[in-house]
């Protein structure tokens, strides 16, 4: 049986030294150029998302930033801003471009997503016995300013109905 398997070893051995073409000709083949693209719209990525947020918002603005405005027929490259709308399951964005693929300003709205942790935690300590009913999120980015990013939470306590609005932190406002 040992030999059995060292004459298989063997076999498959020399099997591998015979696959090699040993051609002394070698083709040169010409690749054609690659151009490797940054996204122009990080930084408004790193301003609108964080780490709890819900993956649909997460989504749809991820798609808005890659969207390439150059590639759209609608746009001439003449004018000083193109807008678009996206629209996801729950929400839309509707996102202006400057004419280099930049995004300048966006609106966004979202309907029943799941809240990041910071703002159920503060909800839940705030109304402990309360229901939520209907949830919305808000969010207008403006280039070179910081977002505003609300949560509107509408809950319940038997017929006691409330609607709050609540900052990305958890912070309640009135």
């Amino acid at each position: 049986m040992k030999n059995f398997v060292i004459g298989l070893f063997l076999i498959g051995l020399t099997s591998l030294g015979f696959s090699q073409n040993k051609n002394e000709e070698t083709e040169e083949v010409k690749l054609e150029d690659v151009v490797v693209s940054t996204n122009v719209n990080l930084e408004y990525l790193s301003k609108v998302q964080d780490k709890t947020m819900s993956e649909h918002v997460k989504s749809l603005e991820n798609e808005a930033s890659r969207f390439d405005v150059k590639t759209t027929d609608k746009f001439d490259g003449r004018r000083e801003s193109f807008k678009t709308i996206f629209r996801g399951t729950k929400g839309y964005i509707i996102a202006t471009y400057d004419k280099e693929g930049k995004i300048i300003k966006t609106s966004e709205k979202y309907k029943d997503i799941k809240l990041p942790v910071p703002v159920r935690n503060s909800l839940f300590i705030e109304f402990p016995d309360w229901d939520v009913d209907n949830t919305t999120y808000v969010v207008s980015y403006y280039d070179k300013k910081d977002p505003k990013k609300v949560y509107k939470v509408e809950i319940n306590k038997k017929n006691n109905i409330k609607t709050l609005k609540i900052d990305s932190d958890g912070t309640i406002k009135d």
